[in-house]
C-alpha cells in the first residue's frame, strides 16, 4: 500500500467505503493484516480513525487520488478497487499505471459501458492499465497487463472487441494459482 500522489481529489472522502480495510495485505512494522482479512478496527468505518497507524493515514486508493475516476467509481459502489501501480514493464515507458482490481462481480463489472470506456480511453492515452483479482484470504492477488498490442488495437474500435478481450483476461486471472502472502513483519496483526 503506497501513496504516489501527494494530494487527494478535493471533497472526495471515503464515506462508508472500507474496502482498503479488507482487500489488501498490510505488511508494515506498525500493523500487519492478511489480504482478505478485515482489520479488527473496521466496523461502520474505522473505530480508531483519529489515532490510526501512519500506514493507514498515508494511504489512499486510486479513487481518492485521481480525478479521472467519477463518484460512482468509489470501490464499494463500483466493485473496482483502483490503485496506482509502480511495477510497470519497461516497454510502456511510464513509472506509474493503474491497477483495476475487481472486487464485486468481475464478469458483470468488465461488461459495463463505463468500465469498457475507461479501459479503452486509458489504452488510447498510453496509460499502463492492469486487470486484477484478489486472491483467497491470505494470498496474493493476480494481475495482467491490459497494454497488449491486441487490446490497444481494440481500444480504438467497437467496445465489443474490448469486452471480448477483457473476458479472456478475466479467464486467465480466474485460473491463476494464487500464492500465499508471506509476511515480513509480525507482532501487530490487526486482522480479524
Amino acid at each position: 500500500m503506497l501513496n504516489l500522489v501527494a494530494d487527494t481529489v478535493p471533497g472526495r472522502v471515503c464515506g462508508a467505503c472500507t474496502v482498503c480495510c479488507t482487500v489488501p495485505a498490510i505488511d508494515n512494522p506498525q500493523i500487519q493484516k492478511a489480504a482478505g482479512a478485515t482489520c479488527r478496527h473496521c466496523g461502520a468505518g474505522c473505530a480508531i480513525y483519529a489515532t490510526r497507524p501512519d500506514v493507514c493515514v498515508g494511504y489512499f486508493c486510486g479513487w481518492r487520488q485521481l480525478e479521472i475516476f467519477g463518484e460512482d467509481w468509489r470501490p464499494d459502489k463500483s466493485g473496482v478497487f483502483a490503485e496506482l501501480e509502480t511495477d510497470i514493464p519497461e516497454h510502456l515507458q511510464s513509472s506509474v499505471g493503474v491497477s483495476l482490481m475487481l472486487i464485486g462481480n468481475p464478469l458483470k463489472t468488465i461488461r459495463q459501458p463505463w468500465f469498457l470506456d475507461f479501459v479503452a480511453t486509458g489504452l488510447q492515452g498510453g496509460v499502463p492499465l492492469f486487470l486484477a483479482l484478489p486472491g483467497p484470504a491470505g494470498h496474493k492477488g493476480a494481475k495482467v497487463s491490459l497494454n497488449t498490442p491486441e487490446m490497444t488495437r481494440a481500444a480504438s474500435g467497437p467496445r465489443a472487441a474490448v469486452k471480448a478481450l477483457l473476458e479472456k483476461a478475466l479467464q486467465v486471472l480466474t485460473r491463476y494459482d494464487f500464492k500465499p502472502h508471506i509476511m515480513r513483519h509480525s507482532g501487530h496483526d490487526m486482522g480479524q
